[in-house]
């Protein structure tokens, strides 16, 4: 696959020693030489293409900030480190004296945040995050291979039709990923050239690979491939790798690093945003999210994510490790009202402790799915296939499961995959605010995305009656669904042997039934008939 350039956020150079750092906001992105009109200015094809595919306009918020405006703050003295098309601002490293002249400029409108977002290593008198607890419940346990928690969504099954992920483009926002490319299970990913671009926002180099293992275990959800030890959802997408999280801190500028990553991801085309990051408090206090700020609208990293989707994007977040703690709840970006937040379920398919709770705070389903997250079988910095727990690891699962499953279904928006994954999942009718709308399952998606199709197709026609499947598939249930409006209320079903024996029938106002399992009737073929005031509709039914 085509490499892109990661170029389109990085702005300036960097010093050793940081002074303050704030993110200021834009007034507006006026008299701007960048325009709708030449998107190849600011997205790559892929990213247009996205948008094209799924009708999304591009917009002004997809606009780069004004160049005069970054000129002239970088004349008051500050240097900038990243510039944000969705938030219309800068992040900006500087003093206070100068920020207080850069505040005074007319067209800048303020502060994202309670000024100073710096990385508390370079404040003393803030505490630093302990390192070992920054993922929380995760910890190796022994080896395992990857069956259990692909047959608990169906991907072995997904795999076998011939959907792991080709052709699609998974971004990975984490915390680096050490190692992944000297690792075993991972030499078709890079063999085959499917790493796409690389970028660590923390320490502002393209290596991504010379710190922290968390995102390779996470990558390895996802893209690992060897056989009979590993095997990872997606293990034939392509990727792009962006460290936004720092493990030595828990600070506002881990946010700000993760707009600039879903801002990049968007620029270079992922059709699929994994991100095994949450955030709710922090090393300094004063900015600790309270629960009641989980409500899809709040926080930095929220918005982000939501203005990702709104590109397209499927954006699939750890629903979070909380449930045993404190604050037992979802945090952001795991709160945003267009992702999948995804909780951790055991290979036996009941909710582990540790997943956090959801509603959101305005209500919603959270977390929107679960998949396996205790005990999951990861690659590890060293080589070695193991076990471990944490949403971080349900998080990338269903992601590369998503991505996958997308690949089966291109004209699909990111919403309607997120739609057709929701219905099609263990508890969809009877959510809760642990396993949300419970484990996605493959055949029964497909299924529900073939019916959606072939319904589209048959109601430009004018068909009246959909029967499907028709031939039967082995263990399929065939619904049978009523598409003339005027039918009437009373509808009457029936099967028939070819003599016109009644085998089955049913009297109902539902105008979309289930049949019987038909593969039990004594005969191989038999006559389905669907009746109403405004209706008379037969079919043969074939297994």
């Amino acid at each position: 696959m085509k490499r892109y350039i990661l170029g389109l956020l990085i702005f300036a150079s960097y010093t050793t020693f940081a002074q303050n750092q704030y993110f200021v906001l834009f007034k507006d992105k006026a008299n701007s030489p960048y325009s709708i009109s030449r998107p190849k200015e600011f997205l790559s094809d892929r990213s247009i293409k996205r948008r094209t595919n799924q009708k999304i306009a591009i917009t002004e918020r997809d606009l780069p900030p004004n160049p005069s405006y970054l000129s002239e703050i970088a004349k008051a003295g500050a240097k900038i480190l990243y510039k944000s098309r969705w938030i219309n601002g800068a992040l900006i490293e500087t003093n206070a004296a100068t920020l207080t002249k850069i505040l005074n400029l007319t067209f800048v409108r303020g502060l994202e945040g309670k000024g100073d977002i710096r990385n508390t290593r370079l404040n003393d008198q803030v505490q630093i995050t302990n390192t070992k607890d920054k993922f929380g419940n995760e910890g190796i346990l022994d080896n395992g291979l990857s069956q259990t928690q692909l047959a608990m969504l169906g991907a072995d099954k997904m795999h076998t039709k011939g959907f792991r992920g080709e052709g699609m483009l998974i971004g990975v926002l984490d915390s680096g990923f050490l190692n992944a490319n000297k690792l075993s299970f991972f030499n078709d990913l890079f063999n085959d050239k499917r790493i796409i671009g690389t970028w660590d926002f923390v320490n502002n180099e393209t290596n991504v690979y010379n710190d922290h293992n968390h995102g390779t275990n996470v990558l390895s959800c996802m893209a690992a491939f060897e056989n009979s030890r590993i095997v990872g959802t997606a293990y034939k997408a392509s990727y792009l790798l962006l460290t936004t999280e720092d493990v030595a801190s828990e600070t506002k500028r881990e946010e700000a690093n993760w707009l600039f990553g879903a801002e990049m991801a968007d620029s270079v085309g992922v059709d699929v945003i994994n991100t095994s990051l949450g955030y709710t408090e922090f090393d300094n206090p004063t900015q600790n999210y309270k629960y009641t700020d989980m409500n899809g609208d709040r926080a930095l990293a929220t918005r982000a994510a939501d203005w990702a989707a709104q590109a397209g994007i499927l954006v699939v977040a750890s629903a979070g490790n909380e449930g045993n703690g404190s604050w037992k709840y979802i945090g952001t970006p795991a709160d945003a009202d267009s992702i999948i937040a995804v909780g951790a379920v055991s290979s036996s398919q009941n909710i582990v402790s540790f997943s956090s709770f959801g509603p959101s705070t305005d209500g919603r389903v959270k977390p929107e799915l679960s998949a396996q997250g205790a005990n999951t079988t990861i690659g590890n910095t060293n080589g070695t296939v193991g076990l471990s727990s944490g949403t971080s690891f349900s998080s990338p699962l269903m992601a590369g499961f998503a991505a996958s499953f997308w690949q089966a279904f291109p004209s699909l928006t990111n919403m309607q995959v997120r739609e057709l994954l929701i219905r099609s999942a263990s508890q969809y009718t009877n959510p809760d605010n642990r396993l949300g709308y419970g484990i996605p399952n493959f055949d029964k998606a497909y299924e529900l995305a073939e019916l959606e199709a072939l319904i589209n197709e048959l109601k430009k026609s004018g068909q009246e009656v959909i029967v499907f499947p028709n031939p039967i598939n082995d263990g399929a249930s065939t619904k049978v669904w009523v598409l003339k409006n005027d039918a009437g209320i009373n509808f009457e079903y029936s099967i028939t042997d070819l003599t016109g024996q009644i085998l089955w029938n049913l009297s109902t106002k539902e105008s979309k039934i289930t049949l019987p399992a038909i593969n039990d009737l004594p005969i191989s073929n038999v006559i389905l008939k669907v009746t109403a005031e405004n209706l008379k509709y037969s079919t043969k039914i074939v297994r």
